[in-house]
């Protein structure tokens, strides 16, 4: 198979969903209803600050003295566990994730894991042992779980068409947010001569999931899980609230229900809920590729080196002072925000395509340098600063390009799948991510522990890997509405909203098609059928 370009919409014949949105409509900033959108999607964006803070803190906390010597001085497998008891969380609570997001839409998933992050970093911060301390990271991790699975779902589905990459995209910012806090929270404890200088942290881990909790609780339902399950008049609503501006006789409102009516009847006719659904068709199993892929490719990049054992790297190149670890850490988190952020803008002019070469282009030149960089400062016994500074500067570039696929990454999942399919794909995403975390959290410390610097060889092989399968198999999907991207997958026969509506006998061709006409339609066809 050979490397996907940019195919633009599709050309079936037909309207699309780019060819209703307004041309004149106000920026977002500008515009009342988009803002109140967009600031409500807050519940959802903001889901990956309570990973981002956890990595940076337990990055942190390797670096603070009363941390070290309460749990007797963690190492390898030990510590392992420390730093692997929110994944392993995560694995139990992705049995049920899917399933909740299915029953009971997108929002209250978001509030119950909320709710169980909060009670988990209590008890983190209240630890009398390693055990507790442990089963409240596991606790935090199941309810990251269930939030993760819910967030891109609602973000994908409720967004503005023209907002949906970046908005989407933007969740994966508040990673290296939630890092940036954490990293300069634990900068500012060092300095408390007690227990406090790690529990403050561990508290402090919940803030943002207050946030959330309070705020979706005032957010919109994903309109098309409103509409799969029978709730047309809402979703209605919400697409002419925020989508066409009030205005009930909106063309972008009228293709929009219309678009969304049939694809998801077809969806339910053809029953594509199933978990056999993935293996069903070639273009279904590559899609259930990618979405099992990606998410562990982003874990297994070498980057885990720098999210959970930064001080481990640090100390291999001569960096032994803990303050400056620790600043090291916050400047990092600093970088990252700012790396992860500015691509954002990027998604829908760069392409999702073209922002995974490049991001896994870069790591891969920079983890070379990082390594030979390593190497000789070994060798030179860590007398030679100027190599000690271009490992940090090494490690400073590896983040840049590696945030520039790392925001791509869920819009990307996300748009690939059919709706009926989402909510497994984003429990898939999890599960797998988690999978392999398991692997950085226990396998990383032992290999820098026994290889020291010829540990980060694998790394640079497995990241040359993960450029081959993305020239190979990742098409771009820019460009395209969210019921339309199918064809990339299945051709011109797929199940698409355009599809669909022509085979529920509707004009695709006028901008005056009703959505009550799809629904009609639809009854007519599941009448036959039955």
């Amino acid at each position: 198979m050979g490397g996907f370009v940019d195919t633009g919409a599709p050309t079936a014949g037909g309207l699309v969903l780019a060819d209703l949105i307004p041309k004149n409509r106000k920026p977002w900033w500008r515009d009342t209803r988009l803002m109140q959108l967009n600031f409500l999607l807050l519940s959802a964006l903001l889901t990956q600050t309570a990973s981002g803070f956890d990595s940076s803190m337990i990055n942190g906390m390797q670096s603070l003295t009363h941390w070290t010597q309460f749990f007797g001085h963690p190492s390898g497998t030990r510590l392992g566990a420390m730093t692997a008891g929110t994944t392993g969380g995560m694995l139990i609570s992705v049995l049920w994730s899917s399933q909740v997001c299915e029953r009971f839409g997108r929002r209250w998933p978001i509030f119950g894991g909320s709710v169980v992050i909060i009670l988990g970093s209590v008890i983190q911060a209240a630890a009398q042992n390693y055990g507790m301390f442990v089963a409240g990271r596991f606790i935090v991790g199941a309810g990251l779980c269930t939030v993760a699975t819910a967030a891109p779902p609602l973000l994908t589905e409720c967004a503005y068409p023209t907002h949906r990459g970046v908005i989407t995209s933007a969740y994966m910012v508040s990673w290296p947010l939630g890092s940036l806090m954490a990293a300069w929270i634990t900068y500012g404890s060092f300095r408390l001569d007690s227990s406090w200088s790690w529990r403050l942290p561990s508290l402090l881990q919940c803030m943002v999931s207050v946030v959330q909790m309070a705020l979706v609780w005032f957010a919109p339902e994903s309109p098309r899980w409103l509409i799969y399950n029978g709730r047309t008049e809402e979703a209605r609503a919400f697409f002419v609230k925020y989508h066409g501006h009030g205005d009930p006789d909106s063309p972008l409102v009228r293709f929009e229900m219309a678009e969304v009516v049939a694809t998801l009847e077809m969806e339910k006719e053809q029953k594509q809920a199933r978990w056999m659904t993935y293996l069903s068709t070639p273009g279904m199993r590559h899609r259930l590729f990618l979405n099992a892929y990606i998410p562990a490719m982003l874990q297994w990049s070498g980057n885990g080196l720098i999210s959970y054992y930064l001080t481990r790297v640090l100390i291999s190149i001569g960096v032994t002072d803990n303050k400056t670890q620790l600043v090291i850490n916050g400047c990092l988190a600093i970088w990252s925000v700012i790396t992860a952020g500015a691509v954002v803008g990027l998604v829908d002019k760069a392409g999702r395509r073209f922002l995974f070469l490049l991001g896994m282009s870069g790591m891969l030149v920079s983890y070379i340098i990082w390594t030979v960089c390593s190497a000789i400062n070994q060798q030179r016994d860590f007398k030679d600063k100027s190599l000690a500074a271009a490992v940090i500067t090494m490690i400073m570039v590896f983040s840049a390009f590696y945030h520039f696929q790392s925001p791509v990454a869920p819009t990307y999942i996300m748009e690939i799948l059919p709706f009926a399919l989402r909510s497994k794909g984003s429990m898939i995403y999890q599960l797998t991510g988690n999978i392999a975390g398991i692997f950085n959290s226990f396998v990383n410390p032992i290999g820098m522990e026994n290889l020291a610097w010829k540990y980060y060889i694998v790394w640079c092989c497995v990241i040359a890997m993960n450029l081959v399968l993305i020239y190979f198999y990742f098409p771009e999907t820019r460009g395209h509405g969210l019921e339309e991207i199918g064809h990339i997958f299945d051709g011109p026969d797929a199940l698409t909203g355009t599809n669909a509506m022509k085979k529920m006998g509707m004009d695709v061709d006028t901008k005056d098609v009703h959505f009550e006409d799809s629904k009609k339609q639809a009854d007519v066809e599941h009448n036959e059928v039955s």
